[in-house]
């Protein structure tokens, strides 16, 4: 592992801001901690950085215990939710900055600058300060300036947090490659699940400062395999008796029952139900468009449910009265999470 956490706690008086986190990071990787807000995510970054320092623990960088070793010398390159970009001077003395710090020679200088300026798409823009440039633009700016000493290790904080949609969409896809390319060991911190699955090659899940879950987007996205996880990841609807939905095997030991969109079918009452004795009746309380989908707003035993419909299909409205069969749910006993499916559908997967 190129980055490892062992045994790390970290207290802010009597607030335990990390309860005994554990987790390696391979060299290359690009990787995401995603959690809620105060879950300790951005206090795991800094420890790393050096920004912090942990109560108890280790943190290594490719071997090496780095708990006693300065930020300045740990290198680390490391990007700001704000940019943090030095407002009067230029985008070439901007990323230029920390090599004049280390007294590196100016004809490198210039060189090394110029390359990572054309590498984040920023050519011809050398002379700009950051007041002419939008939002995306600094951004790069920030990644051109971190990794401009050739750090080991690139850290960010909410890098997208302050660009508009559009713009973030753009430079998700633009980082994913940049870091391919440089091959660079990175990690980011976030709070938005797309963000998180369509960027990293692994997610790590933080709630009230202890790592819940670490795998592929992919893997933590199917396989929640703690209560926290199962709540909080995919836009789960808490379910509060699961058993009024039909053929769902009834058990005693089961707490809580969650249901993602993806796992609903609604079906107009008119139309063909695959399930119809495993159906139940809801209600459209409301219509959201998604782009490619519309995203429906389900009331259906007294709780309102989010489910999902294609533009292809016929169109529901508002106060209409649906079927709505559930494929599957996650359901927890503890701290532990598991998929429950509809008994009707048997060994048969048919949610895509």
């Amino acid at each position: 592992m190129y980055v490892e956490l062992k045994n790390i706690q970290k207290y802010y008086g009597d607030f335990k801001a990390s309860d005994n986190v554990n987790f390696g990071i391979e060299q290359g990787k690009l990787v995401a901690l995603l959690g809620p807000s105060g879950s300790g995510k951005t206090t795991i970054l800094r420890m790393i950085a050096g920004l912090e320092n942990p109560d108890e623990g280790e943190i290594l960088i490719d071997g090496k215990v780095v708990n006693n070793i300065p930020a300045s010398q740990r290198g680390i390159g490391f990007v700001f939710q704000s940019y943090a970009l030095f407002r009067y001077m230029t985008v070439f003395d901007n990323v230029a900055f920390g090599l004049k710090i280390q007294k590196v020679p100016d004809n490198e200088i210039k060189e090394r600058v110029l390359s990572l300026i054309e590498l984040v798409g920023l050519k011809g823009m050398e002379k700009r300060y950051p007041n002419q440039l939008s939002g995306g633009q600094r951004q790069r700016v920030a990644f051109a300036r971190a990794l401009a000493p050739n750090p080991k290790l690139l850290l960010l904080d909410e890098p997208f947090a302050a660009i508009d949609a559009k713009v973030r969409q753009e430079l998700r896809s633009w980082l994913k490659g940049m870091i391919q390319k440089l091959n660079i060991t990175s990690i980011f911190v976030t709070h938005d699940q797309d963000e998180a699955i369509e960027v990293a090659d692994e997610i790590i899940i933080t709630n009230k400062g202890r790592i819940e879950q670490k795998g592929t987007p992919l893997d933590v996205y199917q396989n929640p395999n703690t209560a926290f996880t199962a709540s909080f990841f995919g836009q789960p609807t808490e379910l509060p008796d699961y058993r009024l939905f039909n053929t769902f095997e009834s058990r005693d030991d089961i707490e809580r029952a969650f249901v993602r969109p993806e796992f609903v079918k609604i079906t107009k009452l008119k139309e063909e139900q695959l399930y119809e004795k495993s159906a139940v009746h809801g209600v459209i309380e409301d219509i959201l468009f998604r782009g490619n989908t519309l995203e429906l707003r389900v009331k259906v035993n007294g709780t309102v449910i989010s489910a999902r419909r294609g533009l292809d299909e016929e169109l529901v409205s508002i106060g209409e009265t649906v079927e709505v069969f559930i494929y599957r749910i996650f359901v927890t006993k503890g701290d532990e999470a598991f998929l429950l499916e509809n008994s009707t559908v048997r060994e048969e997967s048919v949610v895509i």
